[in-house]
């Protein structure tokens, strides 16, 4: 090997992966457990983030103050918005019971006398 390159012993090469948060950015988080030190821990797109003073089940504002290789550290920066509830299909007027099977056999029949 030529001088300068190669590996020192116990070096590895390392492959930084994008992270998923910058310092500076904004999330809104869900804290899912609370960390040996007492920080709340969050998870973006699988990225660990650790909030000082959250309590697990708070759902929070974070600000990002440090980003490092396997996690990040953010603070509290406000309220998060409220989580979008899940979209249930638009509901149709409700029909009397009797009422859609009577229109359907209406339907079946009305097809049966133009076949016949």
């Amino acid at each position: 090997m030529n001088e300068g390159e190669g590996k020192e012993r116990g070096e590895r090469k390392r492959f930084e992966t994008p992270k998923p948060v910058a310092v500076g950015d904004e999330v809104d988080v869900t804290i899912e457990s609370v960390g040996g030190q007492g920080d709340g821990i969050a998870k973006v797109s699988g990225f660990v983030v650790f909030v000082k003073g959250a309590k697990k089940g708070d759902r929070v504002r974070i600000r990002i103050t440090d980003v490092k290789r396997t996690y990040a550290v953010g603070e509290k920066a406000g309220e998060a918005a409220p989580a979008a509830e899940k979209e249930e299909p638009a509901e149709e007027p409700e029909e009397e019971e009797g009422e859609g099977k009577a229109a359907e056999e209406q339907e079946a029949e009305a097809e049966e006398s133009g076949s016949n």
